[in-house]
């Protein structure tokens, strides 16, 4: 049986970063899921899912990330991951935890431009990773338990 990977980025840097695992990608049955945002992404995710972009600071956060959880637990319920591995940041916490209770894997990598302090996706979702990967040795001082992986560019 197959490994089946969900991706999950918001758009611009952590997509970009994500970007980054496209040879580890096409090992596995996978698919990605990232904001709308009128880019298209090319030669990654065997499938892909568009969520809308949202800000913590708009006036509409709270509903529209309510919505979010939905159109997870529909993402994950077609797709069965065994894995969502993640770059971050916003619409990656609600992914991370219904996987948890799905009792699949997480996986979160650090952003590359955390050098010194932590996301704070990193943050709320550090406790609820199965592996947590940081870039950058210092980060190991805010997650000991986490794994140096180095640049992933």
């Amino acid at each position: 049986m197959a490994l089946k990977v969900l991706f999950v980025a918001s758009s611009g840097g952590h997509l970009e970063e994500i970007s980054q695992l496209k040879r580890i990608a096409r090992e596995f049955d996978n698919a990605l899921v990232t904001e709308e945002n009128g880019f298209e992404v090319r030669n990654f995710g065997n499938r892909q899912y568009f969520v809308p972009q949202m800000n913590r600071k708009e006036i509409l956060f709270l509903p529209k990330f309510i919505r979010l959880f939905f159109q997870a637990m529909r993402i994950l319920k077609k797709e069965k991951p065994d894995v969502v591995i993640t770059t971050g940041a916003l619409i990656a916490y609600p992914f991370c935890i219904l996987e948890k209770l799905r009792h699949g894997k997480v996986v979160y990598i650090e952003s590359f431009a955390r050098v010194k302090e932590p996301s704070l996706s990193g943050k709320l979702i550090h406790k609820h990773t199965d592996l947590f990967i940081v870039q950058w040795e210092d980060m190991l001082e805010y997650f000991p338990d986490a794994v140096l992986g180095g640049g992933i560019f």
